[in-house]
């Protein structure tokens, strides 16, 4: 018999089962903490402890290894993705992903607004105050955004570039630029229709008309019998000098 106080009165010699106070299935006798469990979990299992496992932090970025997605290279802290562990190449990056990069982005969280008004700033644009063309006509306003308004006193509000309709104040079809009378309208008449003005047009005097005409008349006839005369007093002549 063995006599350890195990059956000892059985009379024969004794294998004693191993103490597992805890149960963690590693002897008393083996066991740094009897009273309590062991953790599992592949860090100093043996021992018969509960652990506290410190982080494993490969490449030392502060970034425990279980988070890492470069667990091997060096977290770059640049204000870029600065939790995912991973190096990174701030000049190619491209945060609101807008299609400029951060280093060229003065707005590298918030996507740039392509609509024409300072497209290479990275920010997204205030469109009420928007003007493409600094003719001072807000986009929202101007009907050619891209186009500078033509200040000229004609549809000065539209934002476009103007092609000026000529103005004919008194409508007789000449426009005022070239209307020697832009407010009274011209009598077409055949007569200076083209100066623009009401037409006052010269008649002719009858009476003086009549006399002039009587006086060539006279004129005429008075050549013609001289003419005569003269032929006749011509002939006369002629036979006398044959006769003698």
């Amino acid at each position: 018999e063995t006599v350890n106080g195990f059956e000892d009165s059985d009379g024969c010699p004794d294998v004693v089962p191993p103490t597992d106070t805890d149960g963690d299935g590693i002897p008393d006798s083996s066991d740094s903490c009897p009273t309590q469990d062991e953790t599992v979990n592949g860090f100093e299992d043996s021992d018969g402890c509960p652990d506290v496992v410190p982080p494993k932090d490969t490449d030392n970025d502060g970034i425990d290894d279980k988070i890492d997605h470069c667990p091997t290279q060096a977290e770059t802290f640049n204000g870029i993705e600065d939790s995912d562990g991973c190096p990174d190449i701030a000049t190619l990056q491209d945060s609101d992903k807008d299609g400029i990069v951060n280093s060229a982005d003065l707005c590298p969280r918030s996507p740039e607004t392509f609509n024409g008004f300072e497209d290479s700033d990275g920010c997204p644009d205030n469109s009420s105050v928007i003007d493409t063309d600094g003719d001072l006509i807000i986009d929202t306003l101007d009907q050619c955004p891209t186009q500078s308004e033509t200040v000229n006193g004609f549809q000065d509000s539209d934002g476009c570039p103007d092609v000026a309709q000529p103005t004919d104040i008194d409508t007789d079809g000449i426009p005022d630029s070239i209307d020697s009378c832009p407010t009274q309208s011209e009598t077409v008449n055949g007569f200076q229709d083209s100066d623009g003005c009401p037409d006052i047009v010269p008649t002719t005097d009858s009476a003086s008309v009549s006399e002039s005409e009587n006086d060539n008349s006279l004129l005429q006839w008075t050549a013609v019998i001289a003419s005569v005369i003269t032929a006749v007093g011509a002939i006369g002549a002629a036979k006398l000098r044959k006769s003698s």
